[in-house]
C-alpha cells in the first residue's frame, strides 16, 4: 500500500468509529446529532454524540409524567439510558478536548434527573394544610435517598 493510502485510511478510521448512531431520535434531535459529512477526524462525532444525548434526554424527560416513587425513578432512569450510552461512548473515546465535556454532560444529566424527580412532588401553596405539608415533607424525605446516588456521581 502506498503511504498516501495508509494516511487516508488512518484519518478515516476514527470517523468510522463515530458513525452516526442508529436510534429513534425525537424531532429536532437528529440535526444536532448529525456528524458533518466533511469530518475527517473523530472530534465532530464526539461533539455530535454529546449534543444528541442531551437533546434526547430533554425530549424524553419532558414527555414523562413523573411520580415521586419507585415508578418515577424507573421511568426517568429508563428515559435516560440511551443518553447515558451516548455520553459513555463519547467518554470512552478519551478525546482530550471532548472527554471533559462528556463527563460534565453526564453530571448534568444526573442533576436534571434529580431536579425533575424533586419537582414530581406536588408543591405547597398558601392554602396547603398541615396534613398536606406533612405528606409533602414525607415524599421529599423518601425521595432524597433514591436520588442521592445520582448527585454523588454514581
Amino acid at each position: 500500500m502506498s503511504s498516501r493510502l495508509l494516511i487516508s485510511l488512518a484519518l478515516l478510521v476514527p470517523v468510522a468509529a463515530y458513525a452516526e448512531p442508529k436510534l429513534d431520535a425525537p424531532p429536532g434531535c437528529t440535526e444536532v446529532g448529525t456528524i458533518p459529512p466533511s469530518a475527517k477526524i473523530a472530534a465532530p462525532g464526539t461533539a455530535a454524540r454529546i449534543a444528541l444525548a442531551m437533546c434526547v434526554a430533554e425530549r424524553k424527560f419532558t414527555a414523562l409524567h413523573l411520580t415521586p416513587d419507585d415508578a418515577g425513578i424507573a421511568a426517568i432512569t429508563d428515559a435516560a439510558k440511551q443518553s447515558f450510552d451516548l455520553i459513555d461512548a463519547a467518554i470512552a473515546q478519551d478525546d482530550p478536548f471532548w472527554a471533559p465535556y462528556a463527563q460534565k454532560a453526564r453530571v448534568a444529566l444526573h442533576v436534571a434527573m434529580a431536579v425533575r424527580m424533586r419537582n414530581s412532588v406536588p408543591p405547597i401553596t398558601a392554602t396547603t394544610t398541615t396534613a398536606e405539608l406533612t405528606q409533602h415533607d414525607q415524599a421529599h424525605a423518601a425521595l432524597e435517598p433514591k436520588i442521592k446516588p445520582w448527585l454523588d456521581g454514581r
